[in-house]
């Protein structure tokens, strides 16, 4: 009778502890870097930091942490940082994704690398300008709607598949600029507007002369934008637009937010640095029509020349 009491208890107690399945499959880290801690909790100790991409032996899952194996070290990683991996079976990133389509759909709520693909091809398109973080928040559904609307879709934020191929067509790629083959180039008199690419957005440069693009940040600026280039490789294109650094004004397009703006860049770094990771040593200035310099508090002729030269090109 004992022996079966303790049965019973043991039996309870088991129901009562939260399940923890065995999986064995082999996950991808979708975030720019992610701890692994000792145990299944934030205040776990973090004994490792895994880099985006890198590939994990998915061990074991338990509430919100996945038990996995990288190399020499076994921890818990938290479950919304990994995808499953194509060789899986399961949802994964796009091989589209690193050509610069949209994958899979997703929609409000959903993380991982199908959303990633998504915000990526709508930066390149000039409607999001937030980080590419696999997060489809408020930022990405607003994103999501502005296209459709713009492409004649359903606006409701999903990124379903008729949105997911249009967003891949020839046709979807012109989004921003109102449907046809290319954006309007706008003049944005900085003063009188001055917030509408605002701190820290994140957007697109095109160099007329060379067509060459890369992704910039805002970081402050009054009288202009100070920015900066937000990768290495952003960094790496900007210096092959100027050959070296040099204070040099290069006419430049910038989209943003749907729209195509002219502008005026330089290709010196200066003063503050804000982004750490990028080879930029300090940040560079665009001005745009009325814009000024912060020493003189003047207005640029060279700057203002190549803003008008901006004007008679198109994205």
């Amino acid at each position: 009778m004992k022996k079966w009491r303790t049965g019973l208890v043991i039996l309870i107690l088991g129901c009562l502890i939260p399940l923890v399945s065995a999986l064995g499959w082999t996950g991808t880290v979708n975030a720019s870097s992610l701890n692994v801690r000792k145990t299944n909790s934030s205040k776990g100790k973090v004994i490792g930091v895994l880099r985006e991409g890198a590939s994990v032996e998915v061990l074991s899952t338990s509430g919100s942490w996945y038990k996995i194996k990288t190399g020499k070290t076994t921890g818990y990683v938290s479950k919304k940082y990994i995808s499953k991996s194509s060789s899986s079976g399961g949802s994964s990133s796009s091989s589209s994704d690193s050509s610069g389509d949209a994958g899979d759909p997703c929609e409000p709520g959903d993380k991982g690398a199908a959303v990633k693909a998504v915000q990526k091809k709508l930066r390149s398109l000039g409607y999001y300008s937030g980080e590419i973080d696999g997060d489809y928040g408020n930022g990405t559904k607003k994103a999501v709607k502005a296209f459709q609307k713009a492409n004649g879709l359903k606006a409701n934020g999903v990124a379903n598949r008729k949105t997911i191929e249009k967003m891949n067509s020839k046709s979807g790629s012109s989004g921003g600029g109102g449907g046809g083959s290319r954006y309007t180039t706008e003049n944005l008199n900085w003063f009188k507007h001055p917030n509408t690419i605002p701190h820290h957005a994140t957007f697109q440069v095109k160099d007329v002369k060379t067509g060459k693009i890369f992704d910039v940040k805002r970081w402050t600026g009054a009288n202009h934008a100070d920015c900066e280039p937000l990768t290495k490789s952003d960094t790496a294109i900007m210096k092959s637009i100027f050959g070296h650094w040099s204070w040099k004004r290069r006419a430049i397009l910038v989209k943003y937010n749907g729209h195509v703006y002219a502008a005026s860049m330089n290709g010196m770094p200066h003063g503050t640095q804000t982004i750490k990771n990028n080879n930029f040593n300090g940040h560079f200035c665009i001005h745009f029509s009325g814009s000024k310099t912060h020493g003189s508090k003047k207005v640029d002729s060279a700057h203002q020349s190549c803003v008008k030269t901006a004007l008679k090109h198109e994205w």
